[in-house]
């Protein structure tokens, strides 16, 4: 092991703590210190910390009370939970300045693939007026980080309201991937505190069995980006995107689709992945840095995903 590894532990009990810590003791550049759920000591020697809070944690806001405590400490720390749920950016300013630390937000899955496609999209189109992203994510039956089962969400229950509740307890992650959507077509960051629109619609069957969660929001009379959320089947893949943009001269459409590897759901991957390639990056950068997007990571093809 080289002498320059970063030494990082694993903080959460998110669904994808373990994953991510797998990923880490394989790397010769980092070196994992420990898996841990307790945040008041994490292993000595640790210099990076990876915060991956489960569902539970972040609908008990406990992102906004542990975050600023480590980063004062001096740990610098990525964390996957939602990027509205750290707290004020003025707190962790602060501790930042106070520890001599980095924060990063890398969020998941919802707002690295905006992120992607966009910036891929916008090197060959110009004049684009409007952007609508429709998400497909099927649900298997370990789940989907953040969330655990498909029960978490609603799917295959008569609690209506567990769907709601779920769609407005990550709301933080779609809200930045249509930050980003309105950055990179628009070149305007002037969507950046502005709420999007949002609605819930609920698909049952006949015995009210929740079958499909969608969620429309929408920032703007430009972008829209909706979440259709269903149990998976063998037939298709589990996480499908269209984007539509529309210009003066007409409509485009790009369909993609990413498929499991080794059992692993490819929206985990990508928060895995996320995650797992900030670890060098943030710890390198100047003490005092907040950021809460994916731009400290360079945007890379993940070819194995798609079909």
């Amino acid at each position: 092991m080289s002498s320059s590894a970063v030494a990082v532990a694993v903080l959460g009990a998110g669904l994808l703590a373990e994953p991510i810590a797998d990923r880490i003791g394989a790397r010769p550049d980092l070196q994992l210190t420990g898996l841990i759920t307790d945040p008041q000591v994490p292993p000595a020697g640790t210099g990076c910390l990876v915060y991956v809070p489960s569902f539970a944690e972040i609908a008990a806001e406990a992102p906004a009370t542990i975050l600023p405590r480590l980063l004062r400490e001096g740990y610098d720390v990525i964390s996957t939970a939602p990027q509205n749920s750290h707290g004020p950016d003025t707190a962790l300013a602060d501790a930042c300045h106070d520890g001599n630390s980095v924060f990063h937000a890398t969020g998941a899955f919802q707002t690295t693939v905006p992120a992607r496609l966009l910036r891929a999209v916008t090197e060959v189109t110009r004049d684009i007026r409007r952007v609508e992203l429709v998400e497909e994510l099927d649900f298997t039956g370990a789940g989907v980080y953040p969330w655990g089962p498909p029960g978490e969400v609603g799917i295959g229950t008569v609690d209506t309201a567990v769907a709601t509740r779920a769609a407005a307890l990550i709301d933080g992650y779609y809200t930045a991937g249509l930050r980003i959507l309105n950055e990179a077509v628009f070149g305007s960051t002037t969507g950046s505190t502005e709420t999007p629109a949002g609605t819930v619609d609920i698909v049952t069957d006949a015995a009210g069995t929740v079958e499909q969660v969608i969620v429309n929001r929408t920032l703007g009379a430009e972008l829209s980006y909706r979440s259709i959320w269903s149990a998976a089947t063998a037939e298709r893949a589990p996480l499908r995107y269209r984007l539509t943009t529309t210009t003066d001269t007409g409509k485009g459409t790009a369909n993609v689709r990413f498929k499991c590897m080794a059992g692993v759901h490819p929206a985990d991957h990508l928060t895995c992945v996320n995650a797992v390639e900030a670890i060098r990056p943030v710890h390198e950068l100047a003490p005092g840095a907040v950021l809460r997007d994916v731009s400290t990571i360079p945007p890379a093809s993940e070819r194995r995903l798609i079909c």
